[in-house]
């Protein structure tokens, strides 16, 4: 009797183990389940979700440039009595009362309010991973609004760098002109960075160049209702190709003079940083895309890192997002946090974020932050765009930057020239924007275009007449 009991007593202590552990399944699967709606609740709270028309839909900008030294004639670096971090001290005793952001010990962002143009804007400034400055103005309805707040951070940098009796000033390529290789730039000494560049390093032959010597011009739009946001996303994503084109502004890619840099070096770097985490996401030209599938895709990347409420950063190792959503429940800011993990073409959050145009200059910026508006804060202009373009598929979309990078103006993008293409596209955004000083920004930038040059070709001019003694 007392062998069967023992038995007894295994099989039992045997179910308990079962049942518990059933029991950790389910808890972890609800907790999952409850983070996925955390995470698709997300999106549904962009902007103007309730209300919403295509013309109160506001843009923000964020522009990333190089600050470099005048005199040694080479970027400032992060650290040390003039470096980078001394340059935001100095601009937050200037923003008295500003936010400031801190990671491992060092200053690495500021958040105001800025009074310009007769109304105050938000003015955001941190560091990205290689030293890049990077300002962010908005959301505004008004384009001279983020032109006003870009000088306002320009004006800043200017006496901040003046205050440490340095003579810096601001550049605006696509990559890093001085850097014969990405290593010869050094990461910003935070977790967040060194954690990112240790992951993508295996999966992508130019993490390191993207991360460390890549420059943007980022344009941000509201959206409404997911209908609304869907539309704008997929045209977005149709886009992608001619802006990586007719925003290209490298002059030198690893060391190379401006006459032998390759078209598009910025668009080509990042397509190959981690192919799960960018170009297109899967599946976004199918009738059935959604915030649900986008959520789903974004589930199945690992996020590398994770920053708690304390502004502590900690890896998440090799766990998707979708494990990693198991062990804890998320709130509306982790979930945000997350869609910043995932770097497509165009990117949801908060907003719709048209991430591969190259730094240009603020003149310029002005110019494609205008003709973003022209074609998609207008709803008849977005209609129009969306016929322009016709129906088209991921293949597509990859045929045309094919096409752009090997043929240039000559491509056959969507069944149309390039040029051509781009000429119908002016006339739209022109007609979308009421504003004449807007009207006056994006010519500045179109009449580029119009004689068939991008921004490096400038540069490829001033080489040769250099070259030539010109």
């Amino acid at each position: 009797m007392s062998i069967v009991y023992a038995q007894n007593t295994d099989f039992r202590k045997a179910g308990t183990m079962v049942a518990d552990h059933t029991n950790t399944q389910a808890d972890a699967l609800a907790t999952r389940a409850q983070n996925h709606a955390t995470l698709v609740s997300a999106l549904h709270k962009g902007r103007h979700a309730d209300a919403f028309d295509a013309e109160r839909r506001s843009l923000e900008l964020s522009l990333e440039r190089m600050l470099y030294d005048r005199v040694a004639n080479a970027p400032v670096p992060f650290d040390g009595e003039c470096g980078i971090e001394a340059v935001l001290a100095k601009i937050a005793e200037l923003w008295q009362g500003c936010a400031q952001e801190w990671s491992d010990g060092h200053l690495v962002g500021l958040v105001a309010k800025r009074a310009v143009g007769g109304t105050t804007v938000n003015v955001s400034i941190s560091v990205g991973a290689g030293g890049q400055l990077v300002c962010t103005a908005g959301p505004t309805l008004r384009i001279a609004e983020l032109k006003d707040a870009l000088d306002e951070f320009d004006r800043a940098i200017h006496v901040a760098a003046s205050r440490l009796g340095c003579d810096y000033a601001l550049a605006a390529e696509g990559y890093n002109p001085y850097a014969s290789s990405p290593l010869d730039v050094s990461l910003v000494p935070c977790t967040k960075w060194t954690l990112l560049s240790a992951q993508l390093s295996q999966t992508g032959r130019y993490a390191r160049d993207a991360m460390r010597c890549s420059y943007a011009t980022q344009i941000s739009l509201d959206y409404g209702n997911e209908r609304d946001a869907i539309t704008a996303y997929r045209t977005a994503v149709a886009l992608t190709p001619l802006f990586m084109f007719l925003t290209d502004n490298v002059r030198s890619f690893r060391g190379c003079d401006a006459r032998r840099c390759p078209r598009m070096v910025r668009a080509t770097i990042w397509q190959e940083v981690d192919p799960a985490r960018c170009g297109i996401v899967p599946g976004t030209f199918d009738e059935d895309f959604s915030f649900e599938r986008y959520v789903s895709w974004l589930e199945g990347l690992l996020p590398v890192l994770y920053s708690d409420g304390s502004g502590t950063t900690i890896s998440t190792g090799k766990r998707t997002l979708a494990e990693f959503m198991e062990g804890q429940v998320l709130t509306q800011r982790d979930a945000l946090q997350f869609y910043d993990i995932a770097f497509p073409f165009v990117r949801l959050g908060s907003r719709i974020e048209l991430l591969q145009a190259d730094a240009l200059h603020p003149r310029l910026a002005m110019g494609y932050a205008a003709f973003v508006k022209g074609l998609f804060c207008n709803g008849l202009a977005l209609d129009a765009t969306r016929d322009l373009i016709g129906i088209v598929s991921e293949d597509d979309v990859q045929e045309a930057i094919r096409e752009l990078r090997l043929r240039g103006w000559d491509a056959l993008v969507y069944g149309q020239r390039t040029g051509e293409l781009v000429d119908k596209l002016i006339r739209i955004a022109r007609s979308g924007l009421e504003d004449i000083g807007e009207r006056r920004m994006l010519g500045e930038l179109a009449t580029l275009w119009e004689v068939r040059m991008v921004p490096r070709d400038a540069f490829v001019q001033q080489e040769i007449k250099a070259r030539r003694g010109w």
